[in-house]
């Protein structure tokens, strides 16, 4: 299994929890909410639920079978119930009685059956991705799961509902859809804990933790470079104004310490500031300010001046 993951391993995750009464029921609330289409068919109403993979059809179809004994009639593409009225009214979508055919709000829920509520919302049109190499971006923008719902209504509830377990979530509009999604290690890692997927909750928040200690090595390497190289291109003027100096007059129209400390710089080409130091007796700042007489007094005497 990759270090990432992926919107199919959810679903499956999902999947494996096999929930029973009332927590199958709000599953499979959640899921025909997020995906529904209703037609008319010799009078009566016919349900289409687009399940998108074989796995996800196959799951609903039991759980339908499970808690309600009914069988589709048809299942290619999708998954085809005629006569749901009944099912839509158990489910809470529509009234629970009455002639008003009208799809109703989300309902108050126990947290168990929300939570269960929720991973049908996902089975049905969630998704799961990590952008440009996990939480990295400004706003740790990485790590990204989204529900594609059916409507702007719902996706309201939806956010209204997440913001009670304060997961932040936002909406954007996509062709037809309305996409509630949550970005951010903290947010997506509350969200997978709220639909009760703790397996995935540690893979995400070990997966975090290593790329945080992977970018923090590779900050420390580039910094250590990035010193590496200051200090190689400082030793080379350092070594350049020498080099001047004694082309035109040597070094004897130095004092006596700019000497000393130009001789250890010649012999050491290669060395840090501080090994240098430390032989010479000095301070590593004082190490450098020799070093930066040198150079202007070769620049006194026309160093940098040539073509």
């Amino acid at each position: 299994m990759s270090d990432n993951i992926s919107g199919a391993q959810v679903k499956q995750e999902i999947i494996n929890t096999r929930p029973r009464g009332d927590e199958c029921k709000a599953v499979i609330a959640g899921f025909v909410r997020s995906c529904m289409t209703l037609s008319r068919s010799d009078g009566d109403f016919m349900l289409q639920l687009d399940c998108q993979t074989d796995y996800v059809k196959e799951y609903i179809y039991g759980a339908m079978l499970t808690m309600f004994k009914i069988r589709p009639k048809e299942t290619s593409p999708a998954l085809m119930y005629d006569d749901c009225e009944r099912l839509l009214r158990l489910l809470g979508i529509i009234e629970p009685d009455g002639d008003v055919f009208e799809i109703l709000p989300i309902g108050v829920m126990s947290d168990d059956t929300e939570s269960a509520y929720v991973r049908g919302v996902f089975l049905a049109c969630g998704s799961f991705s990590v952008r440009g190499g996990g939480d990295g971006q400004k706003g740790g923008g990485g790590y990204h799961l989204e529900f594609s719902v059916l409507s702007e209504s719902f996706a309201d509830e939806l956010i209204e509902l997440l913001s009670r377990r304060e997961i932040t979530a936002h909406k954007m509009e996509r062709a037809d859809k309305s996409v509630v999604y949550v970005k951010g290690v903290d947010n997506v890692s509350n969200c997978l804990a709220l639909m009760r997927l703790s397996r995935l909750v540690i893979k995400l928040n070990d997966t975090a933790a290593m790329l945080s200690i992977k970018r923090d090595v590779n900050r420390r390497m580039n910094c250590d470079m990035a010193n590496m190289t200051r200090v190689a291109n400082a030793s080379v003027d350092v070594i350049a104004a020498i080099e001047y100096i004694e082309r035109h007059g040597g070094l004897t129209c130095l004092p006596p310490k700019l000497v000393e400390a130009a001789d250890a710089r010649i012999n050491s080409p290669d060395a840090p500031l501080g090994e240098i130091a430390f032989e010479l007796g000095i301070s590593k700042s004082g190490l450098k300010h020799r070093f930066d007489k040198i150079i202007e007094k070769a620049k006194d005497m026309g160093f940098g001046e040539e073509v």
